[in-house]
């Protein structure tokens, strides 16, 4: 009845999963259209979005750190606590304040940006899921009687949630025609 006791105590005390702590970072390039025809080619010749030889309008880099806690009791570890950090990072056109352009041209641009922003914010979504992931699956990982087998098992599990995100990423481009719909 002591060691149930004791294991019941010591699951008891594993910190829940958390939302991951969120940076975001945006990155502008600055085009200049005089005319409604000039918003692709402004955006094709000045993106800095370059990927196997295509140009892309905008591009979200998200990467996912974490950091985990264990306790150890009776020669066993778990894991008590998990952190995620997500940091986004968005690459996007725009049209500088400064620079006068007809009201349907910047209506024009302001209608495509949304649709940009949205897309792209499909691939934060997949950092966000990764975050998630990787938290729930350390904090239900079992007993180890080696807590360096943990710490080993635990990094791969967050490298293979990583994994198959950025496959869905790679999906979602497809699906979405790189955010054509």
């Amino acid at each position: 009845m002591r060691i149930f006791m004791f294991f019941i105590i010591f699951l008891a005390s594993f910190s829940v999963s958390s939302e991951p702590k969120i940076s975001t970072e945006f990155n502008f390039y600055t085009i200049y259209p005089t005319h409604k025809k000039d918003l692709e080619p402004e955006m094709r010749e000045r993106t800095p979005i370059e990927k196997e030889g295509i140009k892309y309008n905008g591009h979200t880099h998200w990467k996912v750190n974490w950091t985990f806690q264990w306790k150890e009791a009776s020669e066993l570890c778990q894991i008590s606590e998990v952190n995620t950090y997500l940091i986004i990072k968005y690459t996007l056109p725009r049209i500088p304040s400064d620079h006068t352009v007809s009201s349907t041209v910047r209506h024009t641009f302001d209608k495509y940006y949304e649709s940009l922003f949205k897309h792209e914010q499909g691939h934060k979504d997949s950092g966000l899921f990764a975050a998630r992931d990787i938290e729930e699956a350390l904090l239900s990982l079992g007993l180890f009687k080696d807590c360096n087998c943990l710490e080993t098992v635990a990094n791969k599990i967050g490298e293979e949630i990583i994994g198959k995100y950025n496959k869905r990423d790679k999906d979602y481009d497809t699906r979405t025609n790189h955010g054509r719909f």
